[in-house]
């Protein structure tokens, strides 16, 4: 996947974001790749290539409860979910099984019946707060 074949140009932000997207693998929020970027990015254009590569469908963003954007290359092996640790301020990507996913699909075809609106995507986040110990999941890597 290039940038040029989504359609935008390959701008020194645009592929600094995408590399360190890359070199992590897990969701991030905006201002943890900030703080620990700061040198690199003016928040603002952070915030604007967050915007420009979730637009062109290159990166995936949820909003936390505590309101923060959470960012992530866009999975090419399909859909997955996630389960957000209000306690530490983790996100841990989860999968559901074939059947979970076809309850979802089963749901989205009744609501799109019952509400006549094509639905193109969904997502899925669980939000908890774990004990902090050592063992929880957030901690594992």
């Amino acid at each position: 996947m290039s940038l040029k074949s989504k359609g935008i140009a390959a701008t020194k932000p645009r592929v600094l974001l995408l590399e360190i997207l890359w070199g992590i693998n897990a969701p991030i929020s905006v201002q943890q790749l900030y703080q620990s970027n700061s040198e690199k990015f003016a928040l603002s254009t952070l915030y604007r290539v967050v915007n420009d590569l979730a637009t062109a469908d290159i990166i995936e963003t949820f909003t936390s409860p505590d309101q923060n954007i959470w960012i992530e290359i866009k999975s090419e092996d399909g859909h997955h979910h996630h389960l957000y640790c209000e306690s530490c301020e983790t996100v841990i990507d989860i999968e559901m099984d074939e059947e979970f996913e076809a309850s979802i699909s089963d749901l989205r075809d009744q609501l799109s019946k019952k509400y006549n609106i094509t639905i193109v995507d969904h997502s899925f986040e669980l939000y908890g707060k774990c004990s902090g110990n050592v063992h929880c999941a957030c901690n594992l890597d």
